[in-house]
């Protein structure tokens, strides 16, 4: 929309009005004088119409342009048709708007588009936000995107009731339902669902504050479910982390819970994590600090204060590997395996056994190996 200060220094000389002290253009049509539509302050109809706003406190530069418009001066607004924007920074092109059609008010501090809207980040990697709806505050450089809202960005799809994007700090903020579709093959399809989703489109760095919830849709995937809190990441070097308690559903290895962050690794998928981990897979309990869980690999490595529990028997050792594909488990460093009959203790440098179809560990020592045991026997009256 113009305004009253703006027209105020217009001089009807030509078709087309232009001023420097406000960098706006704007183009009338043939049938409709300047000197007309000044007195009479009627609708009327305009064409090559355009919008450029430079901010003297940031490097930005909005411009928008229409082919066909029509401006209500007494209203003090402008309906534009099929408009186009750019956004440059240091006059480098940044993002490229395209609507159906749009409404301009508040001498042009506020933009409105509609129908089907898309905006094009222009720097690698490409990026494309549609939706059916924007809102653009142009002084504050501030933009709201709601309505069928999705991103797509190389393999990963975001979707959410509502967006805003600040040009400034170049973050995407997604609230409302947040799903982001890593459709990459490395990922085996993995889907986040969260509240709200910050993500800076120049960084890739992301966070998701409140709670998370993740899984991989892919049948091969070995994640069935994760929930954490207070996700962070980064798109481009592929990693996420969730702050605990995270709890871990996996399709083989049953149920996982670690009492310290989770950081996932999406292209060699393995999560690590330093504290307490906690896992059960039928009656056979394991715990462990310093975990690596290499998803790919199907292996559990845990680095300190290992212990296997199952009913009448527990192992630990310093350090302990599992791998559920092929059900054995390797216990090294200081192996004590207690048992309550005869309160049998067995004490080696290493350990290796498997797990049976019904999770019970069957236990051995190598050929090599050094194996103490300790029995507690009960004698009868003969002594």
């Amino acid at each position: 929309m113009i305004s009253e200060g703006w027209i105020s220094r217009i001089s009807p000389v030509t078709g087309l009005l232009s001023v420097a002290a406000w960098p706006l253009v704007v183009g009338c049509a043939p049938t409709t004088t300047l000197e007309t539509a000044l007195q009479d302050q009627a609708p009327h109809e305009l064409q090559s119409f355009s919008l450029q706003h430079h901010s003297s406190e940031t490097p930005l530069s909005l411009s928008l342009s229409s082919p066909k418009a029509r401006h209500d001066w007494i209203r003090k607004t402008s309906v534009v048709t099929t408009p186009e924007a750019l956004v440059h920074r240091d006059g480098v092109p940044v993002y490229k708007i395209r609507a159906q059609r749009g409404l301009l008010l508040g001498n042009n501090r506020l933009v409105q588009l509609d129908g089907l809207v898309e905006m094009v980040h222009l720097q690698e990697p490409p990026t494309v936000v549609t939706g059916e709806r924007l809102r653009w505050d142009t002084h504050q450089g501030r933009m709201t995107m709601t309505v069928n809202l999705t991103v797509n960005r190389e393999h990963v799809q975001v979707s959410a009731g509502r967006a805003e994007l600040d040009f400034a700090s170049r973050d995407l903020t997604f609230h409302d339902q947040v799903v982001v579709l890593d459709q990459s093959p490395q990922a085996d399809h993995l889907r986040l669902e969260a509240t709200t989703l910050r993500w800076n489109l120049s960084s890739g760095d992301m966070a998701a504050p409140g709670q998370v919830k993740a899984g991989q849709t892919a049948p091969g995937g070995a994640v069935q479910s994760v929930q954490g809190f207070n996700l962070t990441g980064n798109s481009q070097d592929r990693w996420l982390e969730m702050q605990a308690p995270v709890q871990l559903q996996t399709r083989q290895a049953g149920q996982w819970r670690a009492r310290d962050s989770v950081l996932w690794w999406l292209d060699r998928q393995q999560l690590e994590s330093p504290g307490l981990l906690e896992a059960r897979a039928g009656d056979l309990q394991a715990s462990g600090r310093s975990a690596v869980l290499d998803l790919k690999q199907d292996v559990l490595t845990i680095g300190e204060a290992c212990r296997f529990h199952q009913p009448g028997e527990t192992l630990t050792a310093q350090q302990c590997r599992w791998n559920w594909q092929d059900r054995t488990i390797l216990a090294r460093g200081g192996v004590v395996v207690q048992r309550e009959q005869y309160q049998q203790v067995t004490r080696a440098d290493q350990l290796q056994g498997r797990l049976g179809e019904d999770n019970i560990l069957n236990l051995t020592a190598s050929p090599q190996g050094h194996v103490t045991m300790e029995l507690e026997l009960e004698l009868g009256p003969s002594g």
